[in-house]
């Protein structure tokens, strides 16, 4: 299977970073592409894009100073098949794109991949963290899977989505 190529560019203003890629998003070659998953459509509806992308239009997020790579690039099934040092390796690398790269902001796609880049936060649940990823601010998102229990409707979602538009003045 394909790896998923980063969407990425230097001086972004938000760096999006998913656990890992889908074995269905992978085998489409795009980012988000199950049809279960509702990060295209939370993005518009939040206001950080203007209008609503497919996930073929993935590299257009490029276009409004936005970027997208994962914690860890290994397609699955389910991210709970990522090992603990598959998340610590990803973490580094993580830290290595976040430096070269210098986005404003790194929007954490998950509770799950906040405690592996930053093992030691004590800043549970999403929002704006005080901790900062090579000098980038950081805010954590629920996972968009339409797995997440703890998060489960696009409206639980879209509360985090709007804040993290207002953070970085998208609202």
């Amino acid at each position: 299977m394909r790896r998923l190529p980063d969407i990425t560019a230097p001086g972004l203003r938000l760096l999006f970073v998913g656990i890992n890629p889908s074995i269905h998003s992978a085998a489409a070659g795009h980012h988000f592409a199950s049809k279960g998953n509702p990060f295209w459509r939370l993005l518009h509806a939040s206001g950080l894009t203007p209008e609503l992308l497919r996930p073929e239009e993935d590299h257009r997020l490029l276009e409004l100073g936005l970027g997208l790579t994962n914690g860890c690039a290994r397609p699955t099934g389910a991210a709970c098949e990522i090992s603990r040092s598959e998340q610590a390796r990803g973490a580094r690398r993580l830290l290595r794109r976040v430096e070269e790269l210098r986005p404003e902001f790194v929007a954490l796609l998950g509770l799950t991949l906040y405690r592996s880049v930053f093992p030691r936060g004590d800043e549970p649940g999403p929002g704006l963290k005080t901790a900062r990823l090579a000098g980038a601010r950081t805010f954590v998102l629920p996972n968009p899977s339409g797995r997440n229990q703890a998060y489960p409707s696009f409206e639980k979602k879209l509360v985090w989505f709007r804040q993290l538009a207002e953070a970085i003045g998208r609202r």
